[in-house]
């Protein structure tokens, strides 16, 4: 019964969204312009995507993006210019009241939408297909394909099946810019539209990234070419807008002269590894705080044991938090179950934080390092750079602290 309501909202708010689309597309052609509609998907780095293209789109255009949402219910909510506060019952039916009123009073265009587009599984509402009958883009980028969200899939094979779709649903006038260095990206796809390898190049701005963000810059550069930038242009556009999203590789000044690397957003084992990199590019003494990698079906055992191995090599100290990091590292980390345990262990040993570079990187849901990140920041106020703040958030990891303490 559930389901079946849920189902029924989710197609309640595709029907207003197509709708806005299509007045949206509608005043623009009065203007004598056109809507283009920018795709991104992969396992990992879709957001960091969105942000750089919109980053060097935004100075010559009406750039509108998903902000971060990229489901079946994000998406639509984004379109009619609605926000989630919260998950309860009486949220979902305040926004089913006022859907109908963001269609009439939401007039704003917009030249270019950037839309994430990520699935957790090969069946509707959750997969390509039905973010496909929402919208139709011009323009698709195919990151990669990693074991995330891949509890309902079958195999990477099947992720990268579904992901396709979205080049392969392009109209033959459109362009796909695909990362052929992932055979897994260019395995399935047959289409009609022209398809741009995305040429990885190495992209040096003021604010100091991790390598995994060398494909993102690459391709949000090779983008504008299509929107007649340059390079050189789009580069200074990206040193002038583009700022890592929150809790995605955020340098922040901790406690005790320490710096603190904020990957606490999420983490996949691809990410996991290319933060460890980053840490290794910083002097010692290094710590890697690193919680369980979700949703990663049967490639989580070993998956886990590979950011073992790696961290070894580059940490001097490895702190765990979750159960299956506790699991499946090795008697080199120091373990814990919760964020707040770590947090304690860490500040209880100052010589150990003392001008240490902090790495902290783990899985969103009952992880939430961004609260260990929280309690090493020598600016409390830094909190706000932080991911997971909202009231709602707060509320359900207090809740959680509560429950678990």
């Amino acid at each position: 019964m559930k389901s079946t309501i849920s189902l029924v909202f989710l197609h309640y708010l595709r029907f207003f969204a197509k709708l806005q689309l299509a007045k949206i597309k509608l005043l623009l052609r009065l203007q004598g312009k056109k809507l283009t509609i920018i795709g991104v998907t992969g396992s990992a780095g879709k957001t960091s995507t969105v942000i750089t293209i919109e980053s060097v789109l935004k100075s010559k255009f009406q750039v509108k993006t998903t902000l971060g949402t990229n489901s079946e219910s994000g998406i639509p909510l984004n379109i009619l210019g609605l926000k989630i506060k919260n998950y309860t019952l009486a949220n979902w039916f305040f926004l089913a009241t006022i859907t109908p009123l963001a269609l009439l009073f939401n007039w704003k265009t917009y030249d270019i939408y950037i839309v994430e587009m990520g699935i957790d599984s090969p069946l509707p509402p959750k997969d390509m297909d039905y973010l496909l009958s929402i919208l139709q883009p011009h323009i698709a980028i195919f990151l990669n394909v990693n074991p995330v969200h891949a509890q309902f899939f079958s195999s990477l094979d099947q992720i990268a099946k579904e992901k396709a779709k979205l080049i392969n649903s392009l109209p033959s006038s459109g362009t796909a810019f695909i990362n052929t260095s992932d055979p897994l990206v260019k395995k399935y796809l047959h289409t009609k539209a022209k398809i741009i390898p995305i040429k990885t190049q190495k992209i040096t701005l003021k604010t100091p990234l991790p390598s995994v963000y060398q494909l993102n810059l690459s391709v949000a550069i090779q983008l504008a070419e299509i929107f007649d930038i340059s390079p050189k242009t789009a580069i200074d556009n990206l040193n002038l807008h583009f700022h890592p999203p929150p809790s995605r590789s955020t340098i922040l000044k901790g406690i005790k002269n320490s710096t603190i690397i904020d990957s606490s957003y999420n983490s996949s084992p691809t990410a996991c590894l290319a933060m460890l990199d980053f840490l290794a590019s910083f002097p010692s003494p290094r710590i890697a705080v690193l919680g369980d990698m979700r949703e990663l079906g049967t490639h989580s055992t070993l998956s886990h044991r590979q950011i073992y191995q790696k961290a070894s090599k580059v940490a001097d100290t490895i702190i765990s938090v979750g159960p299956q990091t506790k699991k499946h590292f090795g008697s080199q980390a120091l373990k814990f179950l919760y964020w707040w345990q770590a947090a304690d262990y860490l500040k209880s040993h100052p010589r150990l934080i003392s001008k240490s570079h902090v790495l902290i990187k783990g899985s969103q849901n009952t992880i939430f390092l961004e609260e260990l990140a929280k309690s090493l920041l020598q600016t409390p106020s830094d909190s706000s750079k932080l991911c997971r703040q909202s009231p709602f958030w707060l509320s359900l990891k207090k809740k959680f602290h509560q429950q678990h303490q």
